[in-house]
């Protein structure tokens, strides 16, 4: 969507349009959901964050300047409900999460992220994934799951763009050396 067409799309929503907003639930409720069950690995938790999201858009469209895309816009804010929920919901084991998360989206039909869980090499990265430190899976995730730029995600983190390549960097090498002991172990 061109930055005119967005532009247009949230003078309609403040003006009242319905169909305004549909179309940016229909353009961005995926991508949102997605990012969401990634990082917090619970299909019921990623639905009410995504909620939270898009009722947080709707309370603080007043506030979009338009200096990044709805979509960043949006990725920042669902990060920001996910960091919120992490923190009142930490005590909860990841591992559970990861498989009731995984289930659900293979349960709504063929997508490419169960088409790539299919694979083997895959599953050893998502397992890999899993071992990181929150902090390195959510910008690997931002980043390569979810297509973000470097330039998108500073607006999402709020971090200078070194900070964020940095630790793309480092999130990247510790993946490296978990996948190391990942093939280790099935050899």
């Amino acid at each position: 969507m061109s930055r005119w067409s967005e532009k247009l799309l949230v003078r309609r929503i403040r003006a009242g349009d319905r169909e305004a907003c549909a179309q940016l639930v229909l353009l961005h409720h995926a991508p949102v959901y997605q990012l969401l069950a990634r990082l917090c690995h619970d299909a019921h938790l990623a639905e009410d964050l995504t909620q939270e999201t898009f009722a947080a858009a709707w309370a603080g469209l007043d506030g979009f300047k338009g200096t990044s895309s709805l979509g960043t816009w949006l990725h920042r804010i669902a990060y920001r409900k996910y960091v919120d929920a992490h923190r009142r919901d930490h005590h909860r084991a990841a591992r559970e999460r990861s498989a009731e998360a995984l289930e659900h989206i293979r349960s709504h039909g063929p997508s490419q992220f169960e088409a790539a869980v299919a694979d083997e090499r895959s599953r050893g990265l998502h397992e890999a994934m899993d071992i990181l430190a929150p902090d390195d899976r959510h910008v690997l995730v931002l980043h390569y799951l979810q297509g973000l730029s470097f330039r998108e995600m500073v607006k999402v983190l709020e971090e200078p763009v070194g900070t964020v390549k940095w630790r793309t960097s480092q999130a990247l090498a510790r993946l490296r050396e978990a996948l190391k002991g990942w093939s280790d172990d099935d050899a």
